[in-house]
């Protein structure tokens, strides 16, 4: 494991903002916005994986989450198989959740079921607990 500085300014302010796009999320559910649900998902796991690199002074760019992953085992040494798992169907929700054309008929919305929806927002917080656990390790 590489050593770093951890700057927890930084840190929170990704992660006040990832906790709020998680709530979001739980409320497009309950709503049955599943797509939208999905999305938000994926996007607050991009928040607390950007949050951490950067607050131990990594510049993370792009939206996959298994690139995101990628560079904190480069970090860490290791990432659990269940983490990688996630980050494969939260990559797989980034795009085709929101564009029509992503699919040959139909909007993103039909496409998109509540056991979607949970699986995102559970693969979200087995991510932000893998974080908190570099964070406090």
């Amino acid at each position: 494991m590489v050593e770093y500085q951890f700057d927890r300014d930084e840190w929170e302010r990704y992660l006040k903002q990832g906790n709020h796009t998680l709530k979001s999320a739980k409320s497009d559910m309950d709503e049955e916005d599943y797509d939208w649900a999905c999305f938000k998902a994926q996007q607050s796991a991009e928040l607390f994986l950007k949050g951490f690199l950067r607050a131990i002074g990594t510049i993370a760019t792009g939206h996959s989450i298994t690139k995101l992953l990628s560079t904190v085992e480069e970090i860490s040494g290791t990432v659990p198989d269940n983490i990688k798992k996630c980050s494969l169907k939260l990559d797989k929700v980034y795009i085709p959740s929101r564009y029509p054309d992503a699919y040959a008929l139909g909007a993103p919305m039909d496409y998109y079921t509540v056991d979607d929806a949970q699986e995102s927002i559970d693969c979200t917080e087995k991510i932000l607990d893998f974080v908190k656990g570099l964070i406090n390790a």
